[in-house]
């Protein structure tokens, strides 16, 4: 695309011209503009955008071109800018994906589902049209060389007002929204002055505005001029309880009177008039003054209306917004509020001082999916009634109870009311109502809380999982010191995905040694990550990062990769009967196509399977023992070793392990660092060994610190040990000199 030519088509501008001075939207009063992002590296075409949008105008307003060369660039505008239109995005700036991640941003960062997204690029599939539209939430897709300036014109068009019409919806949503609620909050008022002020504020926040105005009523039978303010707000606060002949306005003065007189709400250039419709003749008639400061748009005009029939029709209407409330802010199933009405208790909670009572906490039943599952889902929710019920019994009214979502309830109220301790005694009572339950339990404590409500659930959401990873019954207390930890596992998550892509990622190898005569047929391929400024990070902080975020299923095909070449580079150097044990996830064993890959990785560096040893844990093994044991045959019968690591610190059935597809047993360390501490008839490594002995497996010994370990291992026939008392991890090119020195006759175990 580029500035028109005379055949209508487009040419690309020299990087010196400049837009004309009536460019799209330039000196349009913001309010009265289209606003449109274009995010593209390209200067000719930002130039051409420019041109080819000079004087357009839909639906009678003109277009605003914002214009961004970059990510970052573009993320400024949108964090600045809330009423841009529609985002002519390019997909590659200064990255690759960098129009793709910034449509992401835009959708699941900002929340901003109303913009239009077009996405335009340069070099036609680069991206797949049709998984990009929907992964990415991209409402259209061209070429730039497609972009003629009628057809820019015509998508520029259509895409505006799909976004006029998605703000409108948008804005009633919210309108209706913030009616429902305003009228449960009129209703709390105990007096005149009291409702007419919440109702200024009220029609303030629906609008947009500031609150600037006054209320009045005429009684029912009074005289035409007789009209009093009775709620005020802004300027005019000074004046409530007043006659509304002391307001030095007769402007405001006249709008009002005409409105009462004439029974109907008055929608002026800057400010409008609401009459509120009364029930019966007996109670007066209302009607308001609110500076707007524009005019109101038609959507704007019909929440109006809206809320000035709800105000005064009286008792039939208010049971009427009553019932959406019920609808916005209960929960049906349990008949309790749900997870909106908690944040706004929350919320008002946190505005009342002290707040020296109030505690939240969140009740998650322990298994409830498992329970849902094994007797349907009627079954969970006559529990979560039954458990909904029991809880209204038997706390105060003074605690307030929500169901948040699926099997989370919410408890807020006093703390001596809601103890974690009360609340699981309360559960693990069973009767023919409810069977005795256990719980997760997280404990927020909003004395010292400076955030809202929406925050609030957060922190105890992220406290409840810690709570969970408990077992059964788990407590946990918020700490701010687990945010902090939180978000440092976060941004390790991050780092960690870098670290893969950019190969820092690397392995070295442990050697298994034979105990009898100190062999060294086999290594483990232990994951190492160095950072690019040369600092380590331990396996212990980014494993369990990589299994909770996914990323082990690429961090493991790394190690195998890696240990694949290892083997080659083995072979090369004089080492062909070499084996490397390489650890396999959860996530991994998970995958139907996983076996496919291993071989296919295989036959990528021509090895062979019996060359490798896959390590799996003991709960892995057993977690899931009919998906996981097929999968274990499988590679079994390909050729692979099997070996079940970490032994004994699982909870095994002996009646599985014989059925298992294994060849190896490893003894846990913890066990093999008992040897020597406790009795020989006592230590669990012999128990080990005898069971792995009676099924035929061999058995690794993990975690050998010491001679007398070994030693101890050997005589009961223990047939390899790994650890650091024989031989620490090693880079490879160092393995190698170290197998050499032990071929050539003057190397000892490294110690």
């Amino acid at each position: 695309m580029a500035a028109p030519n005379d055949s209508g088509e487009m040419d690309f501008l020299p990087e010196d011209s400049a837009p004309p001075e009536n460019s799209a939207g330039i000196g349009v009063p913001e309010q009265t503009v289209w606003r449109v992002l274009a995010v593209d590296d390209d200067a000719g075409f930002r130039q051409s955008t420019a041109f080819a949008l000079s004087g357009l105008e839909v639906q009678g307003r003109p277009l605003e071109l914002l214009q961004a060369t970059s990510y970052t660039e573009a993320c400024a505008i949108l964090g600045r800018e809330h009423d841009i239109a529609v985002i002519l995005l390019d997909v590659m700036m200064e990255t690759d994906d960098a129009g793709l991640r910034l449509a992401r941003a835009v959708r699941e960062v900002l929340g901003n589902a109303e913009v239009r997204i077009v996405l335009v690029t340069g070099q036609p599939g680069l991206a797949p049209m049709q998984s990009v539209m929907r992964d990415y939430d991209i409402n259209d897709y061209w070429t730039k060389t497609e972009l003629s300036v009628a057809r820019l014109h015509s998508l520029l068009t259509a895409n505006v007002r799909a976004y006029q019409q998605l703000v409108t919806i948008a804005r009633a949503r919210r309108g209706l929204q913030l009616i429902v609620e305003s009228s449960n909050l009129l209703s709390t008022s105990r007096t005149l002055q009291e409702f007419s002020t919440r109702t200024l504020d009220e029609i303030a926040t629906l609008l947009e505005v500031d609150p600037d105005g006054l209320i009045c009523v005429r009684q029912a039978h009074a005289p035409q001029s007789e009209v009093r303010i009775i709620g005020a707000a802004g300027r005019f606060a000074r004046l409530a309880d007043h006659p509304l002949s002391d307001l030095p306005a007769p402007e405001i003065c006249a709008a009002l009177q005409q409105a009462i007189s004439e029974r109907r709400t008055l929608v002026l250039e800057r400010a409008t008039v609401p009459y509120f419709p009364a029930s019966d003749d007996d109670t007066g008639a209302f009607a308001a003054w609110v500076a707007t400061g524009r005019p109101l748009e038609p959507t704007e005009i019909e929440l109006l209306h809206v809320f000035a029939s709800n105000i005064g029709a009286g008792l039939h209407n208010v049971a009427l917004f009553s019932r959406l409330d019920r609808v916005a802010y209960h929960d049906e199933l349990v008949d309790l509020p749900n997870r909106h009405a908690m944040v706004r208790a929350i919320d008002l909670a946190l505005e009342r001082q002290p707040r020296l009572l109030s505690s939240l906490l969140l009740v998650d039943l322990d298994n409830f999916a498992g329970t849902n599952l094994a007797l349907g889902p009627e079954f969970g929710n006559r529990l979560l009634r039954a458990v909904a019920q029991r809880l209204r019994q038997a706390l105060m009214p003074t605690v307030q109870i929500a169901r948040l979502e699926n099997d989370v309830f919410a408890l807020l109220g006093p703390r001596e009311q809601i103890d974690a301790d009360r609340v699981r005694g309360l559960l693990d009572a069973a009767d023919d109502s409810l069977p005795g339950i256990t719980a997760g339990i997280a404990e927020l404590d909003l004395r010292d809380w400076r955030q809202g409500g929406l925050e609030a659930l957060t922190a105890a959401h992220m406290t409840l999982k810690l709570a969970k990873a408990q077992g059964y019954g788990g407590l946990a207390r918020y700490d701010a010191r687990d945010e902090d930890a939180a978000v440092e596992r976060f941004q390790l998550a991050n780092e960690l995905r870098s670290a893969l892509a950019e190969e820092l990622i690397y392995i070295e190898l442990q050697p298994q040694l034979e105990l009898r005569d100190s062999g060294a047929p086999g290594f483990e391929a232990l994951a190492r990550w160095r950072r690019e400024d040369g600092s380590m990070v331990s396996p212990a902080s980014f494993i369990p990062i990589a299994e909770a975020t996914g990323a082990i299923v690429a961090l493991g095909q790394r190690v195998f990769q890696l240990a694949c070449e290892a083997i080659l580079e083995l072979a090369a150097s004089g080492f062909p009967q070499a084996r490397i044990a390489v650890n396999v996830s959860a996530l991994q064993l998970a995958r139907e196509d996983f076996v496919v890959q291993l071989l296919n990785t295989l036959s990528t560096y021509n090895l062979e399977p019996w060359q490798f040893e896959l390590e799996v844990t003991e709960s892995l093994a057993m977690h899931s023992f009919e998906h996981a044991g097929g999968k274990l045959a499988r590679l079994r019968e390909a050729g692979f070793t099997i070996a079940i690591d970490d032994f004994g610190t699982g909870f095994s059935s002996l009646a599985y392990l014989r059925r298992l597809p294994v060849d190896v047993l490893k003894i846990d360390r913890a066990f093999v660092s008992e040897i020597g501490e406790v009795a020989d008839a006592h230590a669990i490594a012999d128990v080990v060994l005898r069971l792995g002995q009676r099924f035929g497996l061999r058995i690794v010994a993990e975690g050998v610190e010491s001679r007398a370990q070994a030693d101890w291992l050997s005589a009961r026939g223990c047939d390899l040990g790994q650890g650091f008392g024989l031989a620490r991890p090693m880079p490879l090119a160092q393995l190698i000199d170290w197998l050499r020195a032990r071929t050539a006759g003057d190397a000892t175990p490294r110690r």
